[in-house]
């Protein structure tokens, strides 16, 4: 069980956020007063080294670890909360990020007075040319917003602001370390247009590599999702690792501070600096000779996370990829070994079509949650997928490195326009085969656990072929539905 202790503080702490998120009332002084009688408590029990002791002790720091969740929860509410003026104000603020195009208008993440907003500009001149770190003048009134996805995403307000009523100040630009990573996106985005990648290529590409996704159209977004491989246009673990493995070739201790640059150019969106993390945890293993990617080295990526955004809970991106990752090492080695090829391409085939199934199987239920929908040929793109998108990636990396060879660069070029545009081309095929997504109504999260239930029973009796996994699983089961029932019942929900 010490081997899990990581696993369980992070459960603890995750129920705790979860908790607050729910229930919060603002008032701290009870949970403060209740962690310092833990904190003592724990520490008179580490004195008793006996099987209760130990039983208490191991309690005790799951709630202390609850609590811990509770407090972070309540403190980042208090820093995204603003009580905005009802009236029209005149603020000053500094864009933080880069401009996201909307129909009518640019999205831009604004931070005013200690907070962070939404503006929507009308597209003109003006507006096309803001960046990163430039200050703006703007008369709005704020309004405190209500989607709490906004709030999770530390966006406190949101207003528009008429073209009359706004002027980029004569200051110079912020050039914190934020901006100019993200300036530096916006430069080799630039070269990406300069260097002659194709305008149905750029897209794709500049998602891929960068993590810029305001170019996508709809029909690109859509054609992805309907194949079962949205998930390549968002910056993740996968991306990384492809990145890590070709790192990890170099000797010393360049590959960590390298992939942190990574992460500074790409804005350091959250599901970047967990992949990162991993592939830290991961390289330190390695360096010091051990084997370290296992369920402790996904907690503890997840445990500190959620230490330093306890709003990560929330995300989408957040629970898919911790999700996914923990699905392809519990059912991985319980999906491979069903079928044996002697042939190595068989066998390297069957391997990736095996991770494909087990991120899917475990991703299922949560997919079906968020978007009432499930890609019915998700193994055909994946595969492609597989294949294609690390040779886009480091065609992209070697791109970059023949910026000075411009005939070399140019033959990168078409590969690297070849491959996206094949890419391209087996998300609208499949995306356009018949029956290639089935919808449904809205599940709720206690038929999201049942399916969960469902598949842990499922993967105890894989792996240790005792039944009586089995019929705990569908006892649990059997009550969770009768919960369900009642709360239909009684409740109407």
């Amino acid at each position: 069980m010490k081997t899990y202790l990581i696993f369980r503080l992070t459960i603890s702490l995750a129920a705790g956020i979860l908790f607050a998120n729910t229930y919060w009332t603002g008032n701290m002084t009870w949970q403060i007063g209740i962690l310092w009688s833990l904190l003592l408590a724990l520490g008179c029990l580490l004195r008793k080294p006996s099987y209760a002791g130990r039983w208490l002790f191991g309690a005790g720091t799951s709630c202390f670890m609850f609590l811990v969740g509770v407090l972070l929860t309540g403190h980042a509410w208090k820093e995204v909360e603003m009580d905005w003026s009802p009236s029209k104000q005149v603020y000053k603020g500094v864009l933080v990020e880069s401009l996201v195009e909307k129909p009518k208008t640019f999205q831009c993440r604004v931070r005013t007075s200690g907070k962070e907003v939404l503006l929507y500009l009308p597209k003109d001149s003006l507006s096309v040319s803001l960046k990163p770190g430039d200050e703006l003048l703007f008369r709005a009134r704020i309004e405190e917003n209500y989607a709490r996805y906004l709030y999770y995403d530390g966006i406190s307000g949101t207003a528009y602001v008429p073209a009359n009523v706004w002027k980029k100040t004569e200051s110079e630009s912020l050039n914190d370390w934020k901006t100019s990573a993200l300036r530096v996106r916006e430069w080799l985005i630039g070269k990406y247009r300069q260097w002659g990648i194709g305008k149905e290529e750029l897209p794709v590409l500049s998602a891929l590599t960068l993590g810029y996704k305001g170019d996508l159209g709809k029909e690109t977004r859509d054609a992805y999702s309907v194949a079962g491989i949205a998930h390549v246009l968002a910056l993740s673990g996968m991306h990384i690792g492809i990145i890590w493995f070709l790192l990890r070739w170099l000797k010393g201790g360049l590959v960590i501070p390298l992939l942190w640059g990574f992460a500074f150019i790409v804005g350091l969106e959250p599901s970047v600096v967990r992949a990162v993390v991993m592939c830290m945890l991961m390289e330190l293993g390695r360096l010091s000779g051990s084997k370290v990617f296992s369920m402790n080295t996904l907690s503890v990526a997840a445990f500190f996370m959620l230490l330093y955004n306890p709003f990560y809970l929330f995300d989408v991106g957040f629970q898919l990829s911790f999700v996914a990752v923990a699905s392809i090492l519990l059912f991985y080695p319980v999906l491979f070994p069903l079928f044996s090829f002697k042939n190595k391409w068989a066998r390297w085939t069957w391997g990736i079509l095996c991770v494909s199934m087990a991120a899917q199987l475990g991703t299922a239920p949560l997919v079906m949650y968020y978007f009432s929908n499930f890609s019915v040929y998700f193994l055909i793109t994946n595969l492609a997928a597989s294949v294609l998108v690390p040779f886009i990636i480091y065609g992209a990396i070697l791109l970059m490195m023949t910026m000075f060879l411009p005939r070399l660069q140019h033959g990168v070029v078409v590969v690297l326009n070849g491959l996206v545009s094949g890419l391209n081309a087996s998300a609208e095929w499949v995306s356009g085969l018949p029956h290639a997504t089935f919808s449904f109504s809205v599940l709720n999260p206690l038929e999201i656990i049942v399916f969960y239930v469902m598949l842990g029973a499922w993967l105890m009796y894989g792996r240790t072929s005792r039944r009586k996994w089995l019929i705990r699983g569908l006892f649990l089961m059997a009550c969770l539905l009768m919960l369900h029932f009642c709360l239909l019942l009684y409740c109407g929900k």
